[in-house]
């Protein structure tokens, strides 16, 4: 691909731009622009600047409608303006066809040298990244599949995909940069499961927790399949190392805000495994922030319970409304229990929580954020995940769901509900579709899509009390936020009552 490829392909991503939009801008069929962006073709010398000029108009007419142009500044190294941003950008894409263009030893020898660096490449064990493409490149290609240094796969690789082994990634970068998009957002494979285990400064997240908080939610959620932990980047902030466990191991170099100026990639299997044994005992000697929890460990030693013997709970649900639920419905989820699930200890675990349940909602104080796609979804389809039985509730049952949730919430003006309005978020950054479990002393998350497939883990147990106070913070914000509108028994009785009809028949269809 050449250069230009490289820059206009990166400048239609960020942008989001598809390439049937950007040739219609341009007036060329889409097969030029794919051409333009993934091989070694070129606009005409005569049509370049109308292209370009085109081009960039386009981009940054969509990077200043989505609000990202500090993201674009970041992103591109860059001090663009929203009067300048056109003209920043076309002058990248200018640049990058004059260098494309000028090379005189033209398309096959192109082909050739690539194909000459790509022999170097197996043969050495090294590679030295400075160009930012390269870079690009490397946190979206990176965690591929690496050949060793004969250009086949490596003896751990291989044994890795005959046992499906997980792949262990270990990285001292500041997740923040991640978060901020300062650098790249890694692009991980999907054919097997990942283990990652990565750093935080914690003052950085929580200073701008109402920015990184949601962030971090929507990493969680975009990467559902991935075990991840987080530590305190106390112990390795100056370790300045990517590694994957058995294929390579990443130095890089950061300027002071956080941009990656460089990167040695070592990919001596010796070497790698050397390096794995001095940092993993780093990252085990760190504060865990957050951590991957199976359903056993949540229910040993009843952590459950002794979750819900508290006060004062946020609990955000992202699939399904699982509380309030009236008397009818626990006997057919305690039923699910034992023979859907063949768990006898589920069921019994589900008539503890009616008992407990039924204490909170009597005097506890609850604040609900409920999605509206959620609840839409919930009303259409009926699915709660109870502890860890995906259970569907018939169209009676969610009526009488409702009718209890209004009695209640009549009864115990504690109980208040916060709506998300989460289709106000761009597309790009969807709210969290994981649900968050808190009292202001302990939490967790829930992974729903878990339930959904064979990846991912189910929980993640928040141990640092740092982390809950300030996503205690992050929450208490949150209500007073446009997206968010309050439902206490008033509203909830109103909203029901002007919308009954429309709901009923949702529910029978």
């Amino acid at each position: 691909m050449s250069l230009f490829g490289e820059v206009l392909k990166q400048l239609l991503e960020f942008s989001n731009i598809k390439m049937y939009v950007a040739a219609q801008a341009v007036g060329y069929d889409v097969s030029y622009i794919s051409k333009w962006c993934n091989k070694d073709y070129l606009p005409g010398s005569k049509s370049s600047s109308h292209v370009n000029r085109e081009l960039s108009r386009l981009i940054s007419e969509d990077i200043i409608s989505q609000n990202d142009l500090e993201e674009f500044n970041t992103c591109f190294q860059q001090q663009a303006e929203k009067k300048t941003l056109a003209s920043v950008i076309y002058a990248m894409l200018q640049d990058a066809y004059t260098k494309s263009a000028n090379d005189d030893k033209g398309q096959k020898k192109i082909s050739s040298a690539k194909e000459e660096i790509s022999q170097t490449q197996k043969q050495c064990p090294v590679q030295v990244m400075t160009h930012s493409s390269d870079i690009h490149r490397f946190f979206v290609q990176g965690l591929q599949k690496s050949p060793d240094t004969n250009g086949v796969c490596s003896q751990t690789e291989k044994t890795n995909e005959k046992t499906n082994e997980p792949l262990e990634v270990l990285c001292t970068l500041d997740f923040n940069y991640i978060l901020k998009k300062v650098i790249a957002e890694p692009v991980f494979p999907e054919d097997r499961p990942i283990h990652l285990k990565i750093v935080i400064q914690e003052d950085h997240l929580y200073e701008d927790k109402m920015t990184l908080f949601p962030k971090l939610f929507f990493f969680l959620s975009l990467h559902s399949k991935i075990n991840i932990t987080l530590y305190s980047n106390k112990n390795v902030s100056h370790s300045n190392l990517i590694l994957v466990k058995g294929q390579f191991a990443s130095f890089y170099a950061q300027d002071n805000k956080g941009r990656i100026l460089s990167l040695v990639k070592i990919s001596d299997p010796e070497k790698v495994q050397q390096l794995y044994g001095k940092l993993l005992p780093m990252f085990n000697r760190s504060k865990v922030i957050f951590q991957v929890t199976d359903p056993y460990d949540l229910h040993r030693k009843g952590y459950r319970t002794d979750f819900y013997s508290r006060d004062h709970f946020q609990i955000l649900l992202s699939r399904g409304f699982e509380y309030l639920l009236p008397r009818e419905c626990w006997e057919p989820i305690a039923e699910s229990a034992r023979k859907t699930y063949n768990n006898e200890h589920a069921a019994v675990l589900v008539r503890r929580l009616q008992i407990t349940w039924e204490e909170i909602f009597e005097h506890g104080s609850i604040d609900f954020f409920v999605l509206k796609t959620a609840v839409i979804r919930y009303i259409e389809t009926g699915e709660v995940i109870f502890t860890d039985i995906v259970h569907r509730l018939t169209p009676l049952q969610r009526k009488k769901h409702i009718q209890n949730i209004l009695e209640i919430t009549k009864k115990n003006p504690k109980i208040v509900f916060y709506m998300i309005d989460d289709e106000k978020f761009p597309v790009k950054n969807k709210f969290a579709y994981m649900s968050i479990f808190s009292n202001r002393y302990k939490a967790f998350i829930k992974n729903p899509n878990r339930y959904h497939c064979n990846q991912g883990p189910f929980f993640y147990s928040i141990r640092s009390t740092a982390f809950i106070s300030n996503m205690t913070g992050y929450f208490d914000q949150l209500k007073n936020s446009p997206a968010c509108t309050r439902y206490g028994h008033k509203e909830l009785n109103d909203f029901y009552h002007k919308y009954a009809a429309l709901i009923n028949r949702m529910i029978d269809l």
